[in-house]
C-alpha cells in the first residue's frame, strides 16, 4: 500500500508546488516582473563585469586588480552619467517629438516633385500616397497627447529610471554574490542538473550581454549621432528624429526605414543639397551599424539567422507589439543555446548506444 501511494503523494506534492508558485508569481507579479528585470540585467553585464575584473595594472612593483564589486561600480558609474545627460533634455525632446507628429500633414504638403515626376511617379499619385488619412490623423492624436501630457511623460521615465536603478541595484548584488546564489539555487537538484546548468550560464549570459549592448548601446549611439548630423545641416526637429531613430532602431530591419522615412519628410522643406547630405549620412550611419558593429557585437553570440531572427521579431510583436519585437531576439537567442545544448547530448548518448 505504501509503495502505491508513494508516486501518488509525489506528484500531487509537485502539483500543489506549482498551482502554488503560479498563485504567488500572480499576486506577486510586479515583484517577480522586477526581479526577472533584474536577472537579465544581471546576465546581461556578467561579461563586462568580469572583463574589467580581468584588467591588471601595474604601480612599481605591484600588480593592482579589481575585484567585482569595484567593477560594477564603474560600469554604473558609467551608466549613471549617461542616464543624465539622456533625462535632462528629456522633456524638451519629449515636446519636440509631439510637435513633430502634429505637423506631420504641413511637412508632407511641403514635398513637391518636379513636372516630370519621379520614378514614373507623379505628384498627384504621391499626394494620394502620403496623404492616408487614418495614418495622419493617429499621428497628429498621439502627437497632441504627447504635447498635452510633456509633464506626464516625464514622470514616466522618471519612474522608469527610479524602477531601473532598483534593478540595477539588485543585478549588482547577483553578479557580486553570482557564485553563492547559483549554489543556493541549485542545490536542491542532482548533480547532473548542476553541472548542465553550470555549462549553460556562460553562453546565456554572453548572448543577454551582447544583446544589451550591441543593440541597446548601438542603438543609442546612433541616435545621437544623427541627432549631430541633423543638427549640424540645419534640420528641424533635431532632437526628436534622435530620439526616433534610437528607438525606432531597436526594431531590426523595418524600424531603421521608418526613421529615415521621418527624416526624409523634415528634411525635405530645407536647401535640398543640405538635405540630402543630412540623409545620407544618417542613411550610412544606419548601415555601418548594420553591418559593422551588427555582426562584430551581436551576431557571434544571438546564435540566430537572419529567417530566425525575423521569426522571432514578428512572433514578439505579434504577441506583445513593439516590447515583444525588441526583446524577442535574446529570448530566442537564449532558447537556441538551450536547443542545441539538449540536442548534443541526446545526439552524444544515441551514439553511445
Amino acid at each position: 500500500m505504501l509503495n502505491g501511494k508513494n508516486p501518488f503523494s509525489k506528484y500531487l506534492k509537485r502539483i500543489v508546488i506549482i498551482a502554488v508558485a503560479i498563485y504567488l508569481a500572480f499576486r506577486l507579479r510586479q515583484t517577480v516582473q522586477l526581479l526577472l528585470t533584474s536577472l537579465f540585467l544581471a546576465g546581461a553585464i556578467t561579461p563586462m563585469v568580469e572583463q574589467i575584473s580581468s584588467l591588471r595594472f601595474k604601480v612599481n612593483r605591484w600588480e593592482i586588480g579589481l575585484n567585482r564589486v569595484w567593477a560594477v561600480v564603474m560600469l554604473y558609474l558609467f551608466l549613471l552619467i549617461v542616464i543624465v545627460l539622456a533625462i535632462t533634455p528629456a522633456p524638451q525632446i519629449i515636446l519636440e517629438l509631439g510637435q513633430f507628429f502634429i505637423k506631420l500633414p504641413s511637412l508632407l504638403e511641403q514635398i513637391q516633385l518636379s513636372k516630370g515626376g519621379i520614378f514614373n511617379l507623379s505628384q498627384d499619385q504621391l499626394s494620394q500616397i502620403l496623404q492616408i488619412q487614418p495614418l495622419i490623423e493617429q499621428a497628429q492624436n498621439f502627437g497632441k497627447d504627447i504635447v498635452s501630457q510633456t509633464f506626464v511623460f516625464t514622470l514616466q521615465i522618471v519612474n522608469a529610471i527610479g524602477v531601473g536603478i532598483l534593478s540595477m541595484l539588485i543585478a549588482a548584488y547577483m553578479v557580486v554574490h553570482s557564485d553563492s546564489l547559483v549554489r543556493r539555487c541549485l542545490r536542491p537538484f542532482s548533480k547532473e542538473i548542476r553541472q548542465q546548468v553550470e555549462i549553460l550560464i556562460p553562453p546565456i549570459t554572453r548572448c543577454l550581454g551582447a544583446y544589451v549592448v550591441g543593440r541597446v548601446g548601438t542603438s543609442s549611439l546612433l541616435g545621437f549621432c544623427t541627432y549631430l548630423t541633423l543638427s549640424i545641416f540645419g534640420i528641424p526637429y533635431s532632437g526628436a528624429l534622435g530620439l526616433l531613430v534610437a528607438i525606432a532602431n531597436l526594431i531590426p530591419y523595418i524600424g531603421g526605414l521608418m526613421a529615415l522615412a521621418a527624416i526624409f519628410i523634415a528634411a525635405w522643406g530645407v536647401d535640398f543639397n543640405r538635405g540630402a547630405i543630412a540623409l545620407f549620412i544618417c542613411f550610412a550611419l544606419q548601415q555601418i551599424e548594420a553591418f559593422i558593429l551588427q555582426p562584430w557585437l551581436v551576431a557571434p553570440y544571438l546564435n540566430l539567422d537572419a529567417f530566425e531572427l525575423l521569426l522571432s521579431i514578428i512572433v514578439g510583436a505579434e504577441l506583445f507589439g513593439v516590447v515583444g519585437a525588441i526583446v524577442a531576439p535574446p529570448i530566442a537567442g537564449t532558447s537556441r543555446i538551450l536547443f542545441n545544448h539538449f540536442t548534443a547530448i541526446r545526439a552524444d548518448e544515441d551514439s553511445d548506444k
